[in-house]
């Protein structure tokens, strides 16, 4: 299942929605997405890991990989604040893998990120400073244009895919 990213350019705020099982070429592939487009890695983000995702095939080591990568990629960025980064987690067996990522690495100083987690979609876009209104907008999807999809369904083993 996919990887997608998305970003309204109204709100400022890019979207990264993680559904199905996730594999690290595609936390990978996100990676050099910001690589190639790094005005994306400059704007807040809301990343929504939805019910039934599986984080379950990618070990805590690839994580710290991934880690090292993007804080390659933010060295050389110039931020002028830090740009916040909400995690909505919607799948309770995913939590272990997100506490990790939020966690386990200085996101602050590593990508200029200053980083939270929430349980509802209202807390998050509190905290992201969105009105009702524009809450509204981010949980409809509506004025978000798609930049990439990383999906790797058709690699996993058939045991795997859902």
């Amino acid at each position: 299942m996919p990887v997608v990213l998305s970003h309204s350019e109204t709100l400022e705020l890019n979207l990264a929605e993680y559904t199905g099982v996730i594999t690290s070429g595609q936390l990978m592939e996100v990676a050099g997405f910001g690589a190639r487009q790094p005005d994306f890695l400059k704007a807040d983000t809301l990343n929504v890991v939805h019910a039934g995702v599986d984080f379950g095939a990618i070990d805590l080591a690839e994580l710290d990989a991934l880690f090292a990568r993007y804080k390659a990629l933010f060295a050389p960025l110039n931020f002028q604040i830090y740009r916040r980064s909400a995690w909505l987690c919607l799948d309770k067996a995913a939590e272990g893998h997100v506490n990790y990522w939020l966690g386990g690495h200085d996101l602050r100083e590593a990508m200029s990120s200053t980083v939270r987690k929430f349980d509802t979609y209202a807390e998050a876009g509190d905290w992201l400073l969105l009105s009702p209104a524009e809450l509204a907008l981010v949980e409809s999807r509506e004025g978000f244009t798609q930049l990439a999809v990383f999906d790797d369904s058709a690699a996993l083993p058939r045991a795997m895919a859902r």
